[in-house]
Protein backbone atom coordinates (compact mmCIF):
# COMPACT_ATOMS: atom_id res chain seq x y z
CA UNK A 1 0.00 0.00 0.00
CA UNK A 2 2.72 2.46 0.95
CA UNK A 3 4.57 1.76 -2.43
CA UNK A 4 0.93 2.46 -4.47
CA UNK A 5 0.70 6.24 -2.93
CA UNK A 6 2.82 7.81 -5.90
CA UNK A 7 0.94 6.44 -8.27
CA UNK A 8 -2.17 7.19 -6.92
CA UNK A 9 -1.03 10.76 -6.34
CA UNK A 10 0.33 10.74 -10.09
CA UNK A 11 -3.23 9.53 -11.21
CA UNK A 12 -4.90 12.24 -9.07
CA UNK A 13 -2.82 15.09 -10.22
CA UNK A 14 -3.26 14.05 -14.18
CA UNK A 15 -7.17 13.83 -13.58
CA UNK A 16 -6.97 17.12 -11.75
CA UNK A 17 -5.04 18.60 -14.48
CA UNK A 18 -7.35 17.41 -17.68
CA UNK A 19 -10.31 18.39 -16.19
CA UNK A 20 -8.61 21.82 -15.89
CA UNK A 21 -7.88 21.55 -19.56
CA UNK A 22 -11.43 20.51 -20.25
CA UNK A 23 -13.06 23.23 -18.23
CA UNK A 24 -10.81 26.16 -19.56
CA UNK A 25 -12.35 29.09 -21.72
CA UNK A 26 -11.26 31.15 -23.75
CA UNK A 27 -12.86 34.76 -23.75
CA UNK A 28 -13.60 36.51 -26.63
CA UNK A 29 -15.00 39.76 -27.00
CA UNK A 30 -17.02 41.63 -30.16
CA UNK A 31 -13.06 43.35 -31.06
CA UNK A 32 -11.67 39.97 -30.99
CA UNK A 33 -14.47 38.09 -32.98
CA UNK A 34 -13.85 40.89 -35.92
CA UNK A 35 -9.95 40.43 -35.66
CA UNK A 36 -10.49 36.57 -35.84
CA UNK A 37 -12.87 36.45 -38.84
CA UNK A 38 -10.66 38.63 -40.74
CA UNK A 39 -7.22 36.45 -40.30
CA UNK A 40 -9.17 32.74 -40.46
CA UNK A 41 -11.61 33.53 -42.87
CA UNK A 42 -11.83 31.07 -45.74
CA UNK A 43 -13.53 33.14 -48.63
CA UNK A 44 -11.34 36.13 -47.40
CA UNK A 45 -8.05 34.32 -47.80
CA UNK A 46 -9.02 32.90 -51.20
CA UNK A 47 -9.98 36.61 -52.07
CA UNK A 48 -6.57 37.69 -50.92
CA UNK A 49 -4.66 34.59 -53.06
CA UNK A 50 -7.05 36.01 -56.19
CA UNK A 51 -5.51 39.50 -55.11
CA UNK A 52 -1.84 38.65 -55.21
CA UNK A 53 -2.39 36.16 -58.55
CA UNK A 54 -4.31 39.49 -60.14
CA UNK A 55 -0.87 41.54 -59.33
CA UNK A 56 1.57 38.96 -60.57
CA UNK A 57 -0.71 39.13 -64.18
CA UNK A 58 -0.45 42.63 -64.48
CA UNK A 59 3.59 42.23 -63.84
CA UNK A 60 3.61 39.62 -66.71
CA UNK A 61 1.67 41.79 -68.98
CA UNK A 62 4.05 44.74 -68.09
CA UNK A 63 7.00 42.17 -69.20
CA UNK A 64 5.47 42.11 -72.76
CA UNK A 65 6.47 45.74 -73.57
CA UNK A 66 10.32 44.80 -72.45
CA UNK A 67 13.00 42.44 -74.93
CA UNK A 68 13.75 39.26 -73.56
CA UNK A 69 17.33 38.33 -72.94
CA UNK A 70 18.41 34.65 -73.16
CA UNK A 71 22.06 33.06 -72.90
CA UNK A 72 23.08 29.49 -73.74
CA UNK A 73 25.98 27.67 -73.50
CA UNK A 74 26.79 24.25 -75.34
CA UNK A 75 29.74 21.77 -74.11
CA UNK A 76 30.29 18.80 -76.08
CA UNK A 77 33.05 16.29 -75.66
CA UNK A 78 33.76 13.23 -78.00
CA UNK A 79 36.79 10.84 -78.14
CA UNK A 80 37.36 7.45 -80.60
CA UNK A 81 39.53 6.40 -83.76
CA UNK A 82 40.05 8.82 -85.96
CA UNK A 83 42.44 8.77 -89.65
CA UNK A 84 45.76 10.98 -89.30
CA UNK A 85 46.35 12.18 -92.75
CA UNK A 86 50.17 12.94 -91.93
CA UNK A 87 50.64 8.81 -90.73
CA UNK A 88 47.87 7.26 -92.47
CA UNK A 89 47.00 5.58 -89.63
CA UNK A 90 43.95 5.60 -87.09
CA UNK A 91 44.76 7.14 -83.65
CA UNK A 92 42.85 7.53 -80.99
CA UNK A 93 41.80 11.38 -80.17
CA UNK A 94 39.74 13.09 -78.22
CA UNK A 95 38.08 16.74 -79.00
CA UNK A 96 36.50 19.27 -76.92
CA UNK A 97 33.78 21.73 -78.25
CA UNK A 98 31.88 24.57 -76.77
CA UNK A 99 30.12 27.27 -77.69
CA UNK A 100 28.73 30.76 -75.86
CA UNK A 101 25.74 32.62 -77.10
CA UNK A 102 22.89 35.84 -76.45
CA UNK A 103 20.19 36.54 -78.18
CA UNK A 104 17.34 39.06 -77.64
CA UNK A 105 13.86 40.00 -79.27
CA UNK A 106 11.26 42.71 -78.90
CA UNK A 107 7.77 43.17 -80.57
CA UNK A 108 7.81 46.34 -82.18
CA UNK A 109 4.23 46.36 -83.07
CA UNK A 110 1.41 43.36 -83.11
CA UNK A 111 -1.99 45.58 -83.30
CA UNK A 112 -1.82 47.21 -79.67
CA UNK A 113 -2.18 43.50 -78.19
CA UNK A 114 0.07 44.10 -75.74
CA UNK A 115 -1.40 47.72 -74.94
CA UNK A 116 -4.88 46.31 -74.92
CA UNK A 117 -4.10 43.38 -72.42
CA UNK A 118 -2.16 45.37 -69.92
CA UNK A 119 -4.96 47.93 -69.44
CA UNK A 120 -7.25 44.79 -69.13
CA UNK A 121 -5.55 43.38 -66.38
CA UNK A 122 -5.40 46.73 -64.50
CA UNK A 123 -9.08 46.60 -64.92
CA UNK A 124 -8.94 43.19 -63.54
CA UNK A 125 -6.75 44.01 -60.93
CA UNK A 126 -8.79 46.71 -59.58
CA UNK A 127 -11.59 44.46 -59.64
CA UNK A 128 -10.06 41.93 -57.71
CA UNK A 129 -9.19 44.81 -55.05
CA UNK A 130 -12.68 46.18 -54.46
CA UNK A 131 -13.70 42.53 -54.61
CA UNK A 132 -11.51 42.19 -51.64
CA UNK A 133 -12.85 44.79 -49.77
CA UNK A 134 -16.17 43.99 -50.27
CA UNK A 135 -15.18 40.34 -48.89
CA UNK A 136 -13.90 41.91 -46.03
CA UNK A 137 -17.30 43.53 -45.18
CA UNK A 138 -19.21 40.79 -45.66
CA UNK A 139 -17.30 38.53 -43.23
CA UNK A 140 -17.62 42.03 -40.43
CA UNK A 141 -21.49 41.49 -41.31
CA UNK A 142 -21.77 38.05 -40.32
CA UNK A 143 -19.76 38.32 -37.72
CA UNK A 144 -22.24 41.35 -36.39
CA UNK A 145 -25.53 39.33 -36.70
CA UNK A 146 -23.95 36.25 -35.08
CA UNK A 147 -22.52 38.40 -32.27
CA UNK A 148 -25.29 40.17 -31.95
CA UNK A 149 -27.82 37.14 -31.70
CA UNK A 150 -25.35 35.76 -28.89
CA UNK A 151 -25.94 38.87 -26.96
CA UNK A 152 -29.41 38.92 -27.56
CA UNK A 153 -29.76 34.84 -26.37
CA UNK A 154 -27.78 35.88 -23.27
CA UNK A 155 -30.51 38.90 -22.77
CA UNK A 156 -33.04 36.56 -22.81
CA UNK A 157 -31.58 33.59 -20.31
CA UNK A 158 -30.99 36.48 -17.80
CA UNK A 159 -34.48 37.69 -18.58
CA UNK A 160 -35.95 33.88 -17.59
CA UNK A 161 -33.62 33.13 -15.14
CA UNK A 162 -35.28 36.67 -13.52
CA UNK A 163 -38.56 35.16 -13.55
CA UNK A 164 -37.65 31.88 -11.86
CA UNK A 165 -36.03 33.39 -9.45
CA UNK A 166 -39.39 35.58 -9.46
CA UNK A 167 -41.71 32.57 -9.28
CA UNK A 168 -39.51 30.88 -6.99
CA UNK A 169 -40.31 33.88 -4.31
CA UNK A 170 -44.14 34.37 -5.58
CA UNK A 171 -44.34 30.29 -4.88
CA UNK A 172 -42.27 30.98 -0.99
CA UNK A 173 -44.60 33.42 -0.40
CA UNK A 174 -48.06 31.55 -1.61
CA UNK A 175 -46.66 28.15 0.37
CA UNK A 176 -46.99 30.62 3.21
CA UNK A 177 -50.56 31.86 2.73
CA UNK A 178 -51.75 28.27 2.59
CA UNK A 179 -49.94 27.61 5.61
CA UNK A 180 -52.04 29.77 7.31
CA UNK A 181 -54.88 29.64 5.26
CA UNK A 182 -55.03 32.95 3.64
CA UNK A 183 -54.94 31.45 0.10
CA UNK A 184 -56.58 28.23 -1.18
CA UNK A 185 -54.65 24.97 -1.99
CA UNK A 186 -55.12 25.57 -5.79
CA UNK A 187 -53.27 28.65 -5.62
CA UNK A 188 -50.71 26.83 -4.35
CA UNK A 189 -50.80 24.18 -7.61
CA UNK A 190 -51.06 26.51 -9.87
CA UNK A 191 -48.25 28.69 -8.75
CA UNK A 192 -45.81 25.20 -8.50
CA UNK A 193 -46.83 25.08 -12.14
CA UNK A 194 -46.17 28.57 -13.35
CA UNK A 195 -42.49 27.85 -11.55
CA UNK A 196 -42.06 24.51 -13.46
CA UNK A 197 -42.78 26.33 -16.74
CA UNK A 198 -40.83 29.24 -15.84
CA UNK A 199 -37.98 26.75 -15.53
CA UNK A 200 -38.62 24.94 -18.56
CA UNK A 201 -38.31 28.32 -20.52
CA UNK A 202 -35.20 29.19 -18.94
CA UNK A 203 -33.72 25.70 -20.45
CA UNK A 204 -34.79 26.61 -23.35
CA UNK A 205 -33.16 29.79 -23.86
CA UNK A 206 -29.86 28.61 -22.44
CA UNK A 207 -30.44 26.06 -25.34
CA UNK A 208 -30.54 28.91 -27.57
CA UNK A 209 -27.92 30.17 -26.46
CA UNK A 210 -25.42 27.44 -27.13
CA UNK A 211 -26.91 27.18 -30.61
CA UNK A 212 -25.57 30.71 -31.36
CA UNK A 213 -22.45 30.31 -29.84
CA UNK A 214 -21.87 27.44 -32.48
CA UNK A 215 -23.22 29.53 -35.15
CA UNK A 216 -20.85 31.81 -34.29
CA UNK A 217 -18.16 29.93 -33.92
CA UNK A 218 -18.82 28.55 -37.17
CA UNK A 219 -18.77 31.90 -38.78
CA UNK A 220 -15.13 32.80 -36.94
CA UNK A 221 -14.09 29.23 -37.98
CA UNK A 222 -12.54 28.36 -34.60
CA UNK A 223 -11.84 24.76 -33.04
CA UNK A 224 -15.28 23.38 -32.38
CA UNK A 225 -13.73 21.32 -29.69
CA UNK A 226 -13.00 24.19 -27.45
CA UNK A 227 -14.80 26.12 -24.81
CA UNK A 228 -15.54 29.91 -25.92
CA UNK A 229 -17.24 32.87 -23.66
CA UNK A 230 -18.63 35.87 -25.91
CA UNK A 231 -18.50 38.71 -24.09
CA UNK A 232 -21.44 41.26 -24.34
CA UNK A 233 -20.48 44.76 -25.58
CA UNK A 234 -20.92 47.66 -22.80
CA UNK A 235 -24.41 49.14 -23.13
CA UNK A 236 -23.49 52.55 -23.87
CA UNK A 237 -21.89 51.03 -27.05
CA UNK A 238 -25.28 50.16 -28.43
CA UNK A 239 -26.09 53.59 -30.08
CA UNK A 240 -30.13 53.44 -30.16
CA UNK A 241 -30.50 57.01 -32.09
CA UNK A 242 -32.78 56.80 -34.91
CA UNK A 243 -31.73 58.90 -38.24
CA UNK A 244 -34.14 59.70 -40.45
CA UNK A 245 -32.64 58.29 -43.90
CA UNK A 246 -34.16 59.52 -47.22
CA UNK A 247 -34.80 56.68 -49.50
CA UNK A 248 -33.69 58.71 -52.85
CA UNK A 249 -30.59 59.87 -50.95
CA UNK A 250 -30.08 56.14 -49.89
CA UNK A 251 -30.35 54.49 -53.62
CA UNK A 252 -28.12 57.26 -55.10
CA UNK A 253 -25.33 56.88 -52.53
CA UNK A 254 -25.84 52.92 -52.96
CA UNK A 255 -25.08 52.98 -56.85
CA UNK A 256 -21.84 55.17 -55.71
CA UNK A 257 -20.19 53.34 -53.22
CA UNK A 258 -21.33 49.96 -53.27
CA UNK A 259 -18.11 47.87 -53.97
CA UNK A 260 -19.47 44.95 -55.51
CA UNK A 261 -20.72 47.15 -58.24
CA UNK A 262 -16.92 49.02 -58.90
CA UNK A 263 -15.96 45.89 -59.10
CA UNK A 264 -18.15 44.56 -61.95
CA UNK A 265 -17.72 48.24 -63.44
CA UNK A 266 -13.57 47.41 -63.49
CA UNK A 267 -14.78 43.69 -65.29
CA UNK A 268 -16.69 45.27 -68.10
CA UNK A 269 -13.73 47.99 -68.79
CA UNK A 270 -11.85 44.94 -68.71
CA UNK A 271 -13.92 43.04 -71.29
CA UNK A 272 -13.68 45.96 -73.84
CA UNK A 273 -10.03 45.68 -73.60
CA UNK A 274 -10.08 42.23 -74.21
CA UNK A 275 -12.40 42.73 -77.40
CA UNK A 276 -9.94 45.08 -78.57
CA UNK A 277 -6.89 42.68 -77.87
CA UNK A 278 -9.19 39.95 -79.86
CA UNK A 279 -9.29 42.21 -82.94
CA UNK A 280 -5.39 43.10 -82.49
CA UNK A 281 -4.77 39.28 -84.57
CA UNK A 282 -6.40 41.18 -87.89
CA UNK A 283 -3.17 43.28 -88.12
CA UNK A 284 0.37 42.81 -88.87
CA UNK A 285 3.12 41.79 -86.23
CA UNK A 286 6.86 43.22 -86.49
CA UNK A 287 8.97 41.94 -84.15
CA UNK A 288 13.09 42.52 -83.87
CA UNK A 289 15.61 39.96 -83.03
CA UNK A 290 19.56 40.02 -82.25
CA UNK A 291 22.14 38.00 -81.21
CA UNK A 292 26.01 37.19 -80.50
CA UNK A 293 27.97 33.84 -80.32
CA UNK A 294 31.19 32.84 -80.36
CA UNK A 295 32.66 29.25 -79.85
CA UNK A 296 36.13 27.32 -78.82
CA UNK A 297 37.63 23.67 -80.54
CA UNK A 298 40.39 21.87 -78.96
CA UNK A 299 41.14 20.47 -82.50
CA UNK A 300 41.87 23.75 -84.06
CA UNK A 301 45.56 24.18 -84.78
CA UNK A 302 47.39 26.94 -85.96
CA UNK A 303 51.53 27.14 -86.77
CA UNK A 304 53.97 27.39 -84.36
CA UNK A 305 56.26 29.73 -84.83
CA UNK A 306 60.08 30.44 -84.47
CA UNK A 307 61.62 33.48 -82.88
CA UNK A 308 61.66 35.16 -86.81
CA UNK A 309 57.95 34.69 -86.92
CA UNK A 310 58.65 32.00 -89.70
CA UNK A 311 56.89 28.11 -89.04
CA UNK A 312 58.70 25.07 -87.48
CA UNK A 313 59.22 22.21 -89.69
CA UNK A 314 60.34 18.88 -88.11
CA UNK A 315 62.13 16.19 -89.50
CA UNK A 316 59.87 14.56 -91.50
CA UNK A 317 59.21 18.06 -93.27
CA UNK A 318 55.44 18.49 -91.41
CA UNK A 319 54.94 22.04 -90.10
CA UNK A 320 54.40 21.95 -86.26
CA UNK A 321 50.96 23.20 -84.87
CA UNK A 322 49.73 23.89 -81.24
CA UNK A 323 46.01 24.24 -80.33
CA UNK A 324 44.67 27.78 -80.48
CA UNK A 325 44.62 29.65 -77.43
CA UNK A 326 40.80 29.85 -75.79
CA UNK A 327 40.78 33.04 -75.50
CA UNK A 328 42.07 33.66 -79.15
CA UNK A 329 39.42 31.35 -80.01
CA UNK A 330 36.49 33.45 -77.97
CA UNK A 331 37.73 36.27 -79.91
CA UNK A 332 37.95 35.35 -83.71
CA UNK A 333 35.39 33.78 -83.61
CA UNK A 334 32.43 35.80 -82.79
CA UNK A 335 29.14 36.33 -84.68
CA UNK A 336 26.53 39.19 -84.62
CA UNK A 337 23.44 38.89 -86.22
CA UNK A 338 20.17 41.30 -86.41
CA UNK A 339 16.95 40.63 -87.73
CA UNK A 340 13.43 41.64 -88.13
CA UNK A 341 10.18 39.42 -88.97
CA UNK A 342 6.94 40.68 -90.12
CA UNK A 343 3.75 38.61 -90.11
CA UNK A 344 0.84 39.54 -92.06
CA UNK A 345 -2.21 37.32 -91.37
CA UNK A 346 -4.21 36.45 -94.31
CA UNK A 347 -6.74 33.55 -93.28
CA UNK A 348 -6.60 31.99 -89.70
CA UNK A 349 -9.78 29.88 -90.51
CA UNK A 350 -12.24 32.32 -88.83
CA UNK A 351 -10.46 32.08 -85.38
CA UNK A 352 -10.04 35.95 -85.34
CA UNK A 353 -13.50 36.06 -85.73
CA UNK A 354 -14.70 33.57 -82.95
CA UNK A 355 -12.62 35.10 -80.86
CA UNK A 356 -13.56 38.69 -81.09
CA UNK A 357 -17.32 37.37 -80.89
CA UNK A 358 -16.47 35.54 -77.81
CA UNK A 359 -14.98 38.78 -76.46
CA UNK A 360 -18.15 40.66 -77.18
CA UNK A 361 -20.60 38.45 -75.66
CA UNK A 362 -18.71 38.43 -72.72
CA UNK A 363 -19.14 42.15 -72.43
CA UNK A 364 -22.76 42.11 -72.89
CA UNK A 365 -23.11 39.54 -70.18
CA UNK A 366 -21.29 41.66 -67.93
CA UNK A 367 -23.24 44.59 -68.66
CA UNK A 368 -26.47 42.30 -68.33
CA UNK A 369 -24.61 41.80 -64.91
CA UNK A 370 -24.35 44.90 -63.94
CA UNK A 371 -28.14 45.78 -64.74
CA UNK A 372 -28.78 42.85 -62.09
CA UNK A 373 -26.61 43.87 -59.66
CA UNK A 374 -28.12 47.82 -59.54
CA UNK A 375 -31.74 46.03 -59.41
CA UNK A 376 -30.73 44.13 -56.86
CA UNK A 377 -28.84 46.85 -54.86
CA UNK A 378 -31.98 49.03 -55.10
CA UNK A 379 -34.23 46.41 -53.88
CA UNK A 380 -31.68 45.41 -50.91
CA UNK A 381 -31.63 49.27 -50.04
CA UNK A 382 -35.36 49.60 -50.48
CA UNK A 383 -35.85 46.66 -47.91
CA UNK A 384 -33.24 47.54 -45.68
CA UNK A 385 -34.87 51.12 -45.19
CA UNK A 386 -38.08 49.33 -44.40
CA UNK A 387 -36.47 47.04 -41.93
CA UNK A 388 -34.94 50.42 -40.80
CA UNK A 389 -37.88 52.04 -40.53
CA UNK A 390 -40.19 49.37 -39.24
CA UNK A 391 -37.28 48.51 -36.07
CA UNK A 392 -37.20 52.28 -35.27
CA UNK A 393 -40.89 52.13 -34.51
CA UNK A 394 -41.12 49.00 -32.60
CA UNK A 395 -38.17 50.29 -30.58
CA UNK A 396 -40.49 53.08 -29.28
CA UNK A 397 -43.65 50.71 -28.96
CA UNK A 398 -41.75 48.20 -27.09
CA UNK A 399 -40.23 50.58 -24.09
CA UNK A 400 -43.91 52.35 -23.27
CA UNK A 401 -45.05 48.29 -23.43
CA UNK A 402 -41.97 47.76 -20.53
CA UNK A 403 -42.73 50.70 -18.81
CA UNK A 404 -46.50 49.84 -18.64
CA UNK A 405 -45.92 46.15 -17.80
CA UNK A 406 -43.43 47.11 -14.56
CA UNK A 407 -46.15 49.16 -13.28
CA UNK A 408 -48.77 46.60 -13.47
CA UNK A 409 -46.83 43.55 -12.61
CA UNK A 410 -46.23 45.68 -9.24
CA UNK A 411 -49.89 46.81 -8.88
CA UNK A 412 -50.78 42.84 -9.37
CA UNK A 413 -48.22 42.22 -6.54
CA UNK A 414 -49.42 44.40 -4.30
CA UNK A 415 -53.48 43.88 -5.21
CA UNK A 416 -53.02 39.58 -4.37
CA UNK A 417 -50.49 40.67 -1.24
CA UNK A 418 -53.99 41.89 0.12
CA UNK A 419 -56.34 39.60 -1.28
CA UNK A 420 -57.88 42.30 -3.63
CA UNK A 421 -56.53 40.16 -6.46
CA UNK A 422 -56.78 36.61 -8.16
CA UNK A 423 -53.43 34.24 -8.91
CA UNK A 424 -54.58 34.26 -12.37
CA UNK A 425 -54.51 37.63 -12.24
CA UNK A 426 -50.97 38.54 -10.57
CA UNK A 427 -49.72 35.23 -13.45
CA UNK A 428 -51.29 37.06 -16.06
CA UNK A 429 -49.45 40.77 -14.87
CA UNK A 430 -45.86 38.45 -14.84
CA UNK A 431 -46.73 36.93 -18.52
CA UNK A 432 -47.14 40.28 -19.45
CA UNK A 433 -43.70 41.28 -17.98
CA UNK A 434 -41.35 38.76 -18.88
CA UNK A 435 -43.07 39.18 -22.68
CA UNK A 436 -42.39 42.87 -22.46
CA UNK A 437 -38.72 42.28 -21.84
CA UNK A 438 -38.23 40.17 -24.05
CA UNK A 439 -39.55 41.97 -26.71
CA UNK A 440 -37.56 45.22 -25.58
CA UNK A 441 -34.60 42.97 -25.81
CA UNK A 442 -35.54 41.46 -29.34
CA UNK A 443 -36.32 45.15 -30.85
CA UNK A 444 -32.93 46.78 -29.03
CA UNK A 445 -30.69 44.41 -30.47
CA UNK A 446 -33.07 44.30 -34.07
CA UNK A 447 -32.58 47.66 -34.19
CA UNK A 448 -28.66 47.74 -33.85
CA UNK A 449 -28.97 45.41 -36.39
CA UNK A 450 -31.09 46.89 -38.81
CA UNK A 451 -28.39 49.39 -38.74
CA UNK A 452 -25.64 47.79 -39.53
CA UNK A 453 -27.89 46.36 -42.28
CA UNK A 454 -27.96 49.59 -43.90
CA UNK A 455 -24.64 50.49 -43.86
CA UNK A 456 -24.06 47.32 -45.38
CA UNK A 457 -25.93 47.35 -48.16
CA UNK A 458 -24.99 50.98 -49.04
CA UNK A 459 -21.31 49.72 -49.06
CA UNK A 460 -20.11 51.88 -46.19
CA UNK A 461 -19.59 49.40 -43.74
CA UNK A 462 -16.04 49.54 -42.10
CA UNK A 463 -14.29 46.73 -40.86
CA UNK A 464 -11.70 48.69 -39.19
CA UNK A 465 -14.95 50.05 -37.14
CA UNK A 466 -14.83 47.30 -34.12
CA UNK A 467 -17.84 48.80 -32.07
CA UNK A 468 -21.26 47.66 -32.28
CA UNK A 469 -22.98 50.90 -33.10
Amino acid sequence: MIRSTPLVAVLLFAVAFSAQVVTAQETIRFEDAINIALDKNIDLQKAANQLELQRSNVLREKGDFLPNLNLSTRPNRSWGLTFDQNSSQLISERSDLISFGANSSMTIFNGFDDMSSYASAKYLLEADEYAYDRAQQTVFFNVIQAYLQVILDQEQVQIRTEDVESQAQQLARIQEFTRLGARPISDLYQQEAATANSELLLLEAERAVQLSDIRLIQVLELDPLQDYSFIAPPSDSLALGIVNYDLDALLARSLESRLDRMALRSEIAAASQDIRSAKSSRYPTVNASAGASTSYFSLRQQPLLDANGAPIIDSEGNVVTETIPFGDQFSDNRNWSVGFNVSVPIFNGFQVRNAVDRAKITHRNRALDLQNLEQNIALEVRQAYLDYQTSAKRLDVTEKQLRSATQAIDVEQERYNVGASTLVELQQARASFVDAASQRAQAVFQFVFQSRVIDYYLGVLDPQDAVIR
